[in-house]
């Protein structure tokens, strides 16, 4: 048989390996009995947590009503409850005070958990995906502005270009390409007014004007415009020449 010792107001056995004895005869717990003394206050009042957060969420389960009824107590389960416990002792949840809840209730409660967990699924799974996406977006706007061509140094020279009278076949053409913007510059590595990739501006003779056709005067364009009309016709505008019935 082992010793029995009184802890505050309760009794609990020990076994001789859990009690220590200090030098004046008294005995205490040791760190492993303490340990599973918390641990069982814990449980107690996790059983207590569970039961109220059933209660909240479902009401009162039918078998405690009825309880309540044929004993002449009031029909709740707080009152249940305190008829059952006496003060400063801790309320143990029972079958007798917590019967098994309705079927019907119960299935409800599982599928209510169940459309929750699928939920709580979902949205980790969307939250996931949205930051995948959002890193994608970053590295594709990084390496675009890595690849992007530096801009050029300089600005026009102000060397004069060959007159060109207005609504000439190239304001057209310029309408049809880029809004007859000729100072246009969108990054997407065509500029001015006819749309000059930079290597064909400077290689027919660009850079005479400006190191890029965006810098450069209408006049000025036009004038490397008829240049490369020269050297390869105007397949070098397919759409709008198209478009514009150029030959």
């Amino acid at each position: 048989m082992t010793p029995a010792f009184s802890f505050a107001n309760s009794s609990v056995n020990e076994s001789p390996a859990t009690l220590t004895v200090d030098g004046t005869g008294t005995t205490h717990r040791s760190p492993l009995a303490h340990l599973r003394h918390d641990l069982l206050i814990g449980l107690g009042a996790l059983a207590v947590l569970v039961g109220v957060v059933a209660f909240s969420i479902f009401g009162e389960p039918h078998g405690v009503a009825a309880a309540a009824t044929n004993s002449g107590a009031s029909g709740t389960l707080t009152a249940a409850a305190q008829s059952s416990t006496s003060a400063g002792s801790a309320l143990v949840a029972t079958p007798a005070v917590l019967p098994t809840a309705d079927p019907a209730v119960m299935a409800a409660a599982v599928a209510y958990v169940n459309a929750v967990a699928e939920q709580a699924r979902l949205d980790a799974a969307n939250a996931f995906y949205a930051g995948i996406a959002a890193q994608a977006a970053e590295r594709a706007a990084a390496e675009q502005s890595a690849n992007r061509a530096p801009a050029p140094a300089g600005g026009n020279t102000g060397r004069a270009a060959p007159a060109a009278a207005d609504g000439s076949v190239w304001d057209r053409l310029a309408q049809c390409e880029s809004g007859g913007n000729w100072s246009i510059n969108t990054g997407n590595g065509f500029t001015g007014g006819v749309q000059f990739v930079r290597s064909t501006w400077l290689g027919m003779g660009g850079a005479d004007y400006a190191p890029d056709a965006y810098l450069a005067s209408r006049e000025q364009q036009i004038d490397i415009a008829t240049r490369v009309l020269a050297s390869q016709g105007w397949g070098a505008w397919p759409g709008c020449s198209a478009m514009l019935g150029l030959r």
